[in-house]
């Protein structure tokens, strides 16, 4: 799929989407540490508020492959792809539960002073994570990025600028995470967030209208639309049938549990909120703020199988990451649409972008290089 504008609302949405991308790289280098401390990667992010930072979790949980292929899934795959947002949501849970209390207690930086604190760590142990940290956040930051290259390519209509749409793409947002640090990336969380819920329940809205406002007609819909008929509404439409289709759906939603669980970003957010109790709060916001968030993905890429399904079949797999951007296009023939949903994938995949860089970086000179001084003990 090489285009995805007619050429009379090209310029529109282009204009739209660059007026957008200047506002926000302005906000993260207006609001970002204005001083050379690496005590500012604490108290930076500690300025924002409780609810604050919890929706700043949320959108360090939200990147823009969520946005694009679990949209994608749920419109090729019906059953399996809701049951992949679902295993995200559990991960959210298990991090509530498990470690958003701990880590602020304990942790300074990096999740790595928890082990310190509690007389399992050691420089081994420490740049191990470390290490793994790094190697977490590499496939991220590559994902996030060819994901907006391929976008920027296809709004442009000039398949062949993809390599340098992401190159450019890329210095670009390495360089704002430099600049904005912690305290700039959370604000741009947080005006993604503010931006990208609304957006997509619209989206919803939208979908939901054209069928009337009943659930019932969008399935049949997208059981027709799909070429799947009630498979579609059943499992094993991505990961098989039988118990190996079971044991792959189990695996599937064990591992976006996992995934979501241990996301650098969102580790180092919570160890940056005020307090436990703080903590406990933003927790709380994240996980409603995430609750919202899926269920509109949910509608959309369910809309996005009743009112695309035909064309996402024949463009094949490499299509699903338009799958939004074609979606707006079939609900809104002017381009306004899409010009904004293509805004939430560049605000989405910068600020992804921006908080995996720091968050690399943080662990770099903490656990690998070993530059930011001793483990910190526990803290209340």
């Amino acid at each position: 799929m090489t285009s995805l504008l007619d050429p009379s609302s090209r310029s529109l949405v282009l204009a739209v989407v660059s007026v957008f991308v200047v506002v926000c790289l302005m906000l993260c280098v207006i609001t970002g540490a204005d001083e050379d401390d690496r005590a500012l990667v604490r108290s930076d992010s500690r300025r924002l508020r409780s609810w604050q930072q919890g929706i700043a979790m949320g959108g360090d949980t939200t990147t823009v492959a969520t946005v694009t292929v679990l949209v994608g899934m749920v419109a090729v795959s019906g059953f399996d792809g809701l049951g992949v947002m679902l295993g995200s949501l559990l991960g959210v849970v298990l991090f509530l539960v498990l470690l958003v209390e701990p880590l602020r207690r304990h942790a300074s930086l990096t999740a790595a002073d928890l082990l310190d604190a509690r007389g399992s760590g050691g420089r081994a142990v420490r740049l191990s994570w470390g290490a793994v940290t790094l190697l977490v956040c590499f496939p991220l930051l590559v994902v996030q990025l060819v994901v907006v290259g391929n976008v920027a390519a296809a709004l442009i209509g000039q398949p062949g600028l993809r390599t340098g749409c992401i190159v450019l793409i890329g210095c670009v947002m390495t360089a704002l995470a430099v600049i904005g640090g912690i305290r700039g990336t959370g604000v741009v969380m947080i005006a993604k967030s503010v931006i990208t819920l609304p957006v997509l329940v619209v989206t919803a809205v939208l979908v939901l209208h054209r069928f009337g406002g009943d659930p019932g007609r969008l399935l049949d819909a997208a059981a027709h639309g799909s070429h799947m008929g009630e498979a579609y509404l059943r499992p094993g439409g991505y990961t098989g049938d039988g118990w190996v289709g079971a044991v792959n759906r189990i695996g599937q939603m064990f591992g976006m549990s996992l995934a979501t669980l241990a996301m650098p970003a969102v580790l180092m957010r919570a160890i940056s909120t005020k307090s436990p109790r703080g903590a406990r709060i933003a927790g709380r916001w994240m996980l409603g703020e995430l609750v919202l968030l899926y269920g509109a993905l949910a509608v959309v890429g369910v809309g996005a199988a009743a009112l695309v399904g035909e064309v996402l079949r024949e463009a094949g797999p490499a299509a699903q990451v338009f799958t939004p951007l074609v979606l707006g296009r079939a609900l809104d023939h002017g381009g306004v649409l899409v010009a904004a949903l293509a805004c939430v994938l560049f605000l989405t995949a910068l600020a992804a972008v921006v908080d995996v860089t720091l968050a690399a970086g943080i662990a770099l000179g903490r656990d690998v290089l070993g530059t930011s001084g001793t483990p910190v003990a526990g803290r209340r």
